[in-house]
């Protein structure tokens, strides 16, 4: 009997060993995530979002509520007045970007009780994401402080802002302030952090005077000296972290975020892994959506041959996977099959047939039925929609939210500008076969369905208005055509609440009042404040909300192809 007990045993030992284990990093969230889409998550809605993420695998996120609260607390110990530091401070909607060390103050002053609630609702979040087994990762210090800071190195220009100063790291100033900041840290949170998040000199900035390497070993020694064995997460983005960072970057102590915005990264059969940081731990970071734009775009089968990430020159650094994307609630089904390969053991990778097996389970599982129309669309989009193989900064951009001109392309500074990758009228015939499939009662009244077929037929519609912009100048009814059709996306009555703008300002509203509502506008138009005036982050955000297509860009587009009212067009 014991004999049989103990060959039961081995022989299930045995399988769990080859069955292998999921990478030990699954790591949520940049800082633009906390931004584009969490803004203003109150508690309630951070519990439910929390319990997702653990449901799905993650392990570790990253938390941005409960800064507000650190900074006061720290610039208040170094005797900062309270209108300095509440011009320093901005409003949830900028506080990303701050945090970055990309701008201060926008959006602000905000009053007493929005920090002192931000600092128990990071609390809140930590206090859930550790009881679920998810490792929150809290801001570092890299030496930021207000403008005008004296001894601090100005780090000039970020787009239309003055960048805040910072001090050299390997400064006697900068340890006395880290310690400060470590101490509020612990207090604010109420517990030691196992990762510390930030970058010196992130999208630019200026070390004049600075040596780099020396900062960097100053900034982790800091770390060490106030949470022994924390871990410094690091963005790779851009230059970022150059080779005199990584020369002071300790690999006991350090992970980097491999950001990877080529969605078409593992999409040939014949595709490798490339990333490496010598001896320093990596993880592999999708960032599918970039300012929270709609749009059908991603790519399947990179996400079905994940596992690659964990095969290439970086194999021996490898540890996991992050979800970075800049706006959340987009191209589902991208997301799911992300964190269903993230969960496999490392180097798992699907076929072809096994992705379209996946996706028909997937279906049925999101639709709670089998449906042959609904098989056959989501097949044409793998084979479309979500196989892009280009390098881009996400979705190809709806050209009703781009500034109007006679070869209007893309709405923000860094929008992909190569046009559609996929024969538009194939998304005619998806759209059809989910028309098709309505028909069947009990794809009534659900709420997924509901929700894909918009999204399905707002980028026909934006297609439509795609192949229109050239005859613009020239035809008149083309004109009338083009307006006319950008009205579907204006009809609030259809669309899912995903897809209102009153949605997300009501939740801006709940937490911050008109303060909020407004920064929530400001974030997903001009981005700035007006008073800077027209910058390259205007319309960076750009959202088909249909309130925003209707009292913003489409009266821009009417201005332009019909300033003298002569075009008719359908009211909602």
């Amino acid at each position: 009997m014991n004999r049989t007990i103990l060959s039961i045993a081995a022989a299930a030992a045995a399988f769990l060993a080859s069955a292998g284990e999921p990478p030990p990093i699954r790591l949520a969230y940049n800082y633009c995530t906390l931004s584009y889409t969490f803004a203003y998550y109150g508690e309630a809605d951070w519990a439910g979002e929390i319990d997702r993420l653990a449901k799905a695998g993650y392990n570790v996120a990253l938390v941005t509520d409960g800064t507000f609260k650190v900074w006061e607390t720290v610039l208040r110990e170094l005797g900062y007045a309270d209108e300095d530091i509440l011009r320093f401070i901005p409003d949830e909607c900028a506080r990303a970007w701050w945090l970055m060390g990309n701008l201060t103050g926008e959006g602000g002053p905000l009053d007493q009780r929005t920090i002192d609630e931000d600092g128990q609702r990071g609390r809140f979040i930590c206090d859930r994401m550790r009881a679920r087994g998810i490792e929150p990762v809290l801001q570092g210090y890299f030496g930021m402080l207000p403008l005008g800071a004296p001894s601090a190195v100005p780090q000039g220009k970020w787009s239309c802002y003055e960048r805040p100063p910072i001090l050299d790291p390997t400064s006697p100033e900068y340890a006395r302030i880290a310690d400060l900041w470590h101490r509020a840290l612990e207090k604010v949170y109420g517990f030691k952090p196992k990762y510390l998040a930030g970058d010196l000199f992130h999208e630019g900035g200026k070390t004049d005077g600075i040596d780099v390497t020396a900062a960097v070993r100053a900034v982790q020694s800091a770390q060490q000296s106030a949470f022994p064995g924390t871990t410094w997460v690091v963005q790779a983005w851009q230059a970022n972290p150059t080779a005199a960072v990584r020369a002071g970057l300790d690999p006991r102590f350090t992970l980097i975020e491999a950001l990877v915005k080529d969605m078409g990264a593992f999409a040939k059969d014949d595709s490798t892994c490339d990333l490496e940081y010598g001896d320093i731990p990596w993880i592999w970071c999708e960032v599918l959506n970039f300012g929270g734009n709609h749009g059908l775009y991603g790519n399947l089968r990179t996400f079905a041959r994940l596992g690659r990430a964990a095969k290439g020159k970086g194999a021996k650094t490898f540890r996991g996977y992050g979800a970075l994307s800049e706006g959340f609630f987009t191209n589902q089904v991208c997301y799911d099959l992300f964190e269903e390969m993230m969960m496999r053991p490392a180097g798992s990778e699907m076929t072809d047939a096994e992705l379209f097996s996946w996706l028909d389970a997937w279906a049925l599982k999101r639709y709670g039925t089998s449906n042959p129309k609904l098989r056959e669309a989501w097949r044409i989009l793998a084979d479309t929609a979500y196989d892009c193989r280009r390098c881009q900064e996400g979705t190809v951009e709806n050209v009703i939210c781009a500034e109007p001109s006679w070869n209007a392309n893309n709405a923000s500074t860094w929008g992909p500008k190569g046009g559609l990758w996929y024969d538009p009228s194939k998304l005619e015939a998806v759209a059809a076969l989910m028309r098709e499939a309505s028909a069947n009662p009990r794809l009534r009244n659900n709420r997924n369905f509901e929700r894909d077929r918009f999204d399905v037929l707002r980028q026909v519609v934006a297609n439509r208005l795609r192949a229109l912009v050239p005859q613009l100048k020239d035809d008149g009814n083309a004109r009338a055509k083009f307006l006319r059709t950008a009205e579907y996306l204006c009809n609030t009555r259809s669309a899912p609440p995903e897809f209102r703008l009153a949605t997300w300002e009501d939740m801006a509203r709940l937490r911050a009042g008109e303060r909020g509502a407004k920064a929530w506008r400001r974030m997903v138009t001009t981005w700035t404040d007006p008073k800077h005036g027209k910058n390259t982050l205007s319309d960076y955000a750009n959202r088909e909300y249909c309130e925003l297509v209707r009292d913003w860009y489409l009266p821009r587009w009417r201005r332009f192809l019909d300033p003298d009212g002569k075009i008719f067009t359908i009211k909602h």
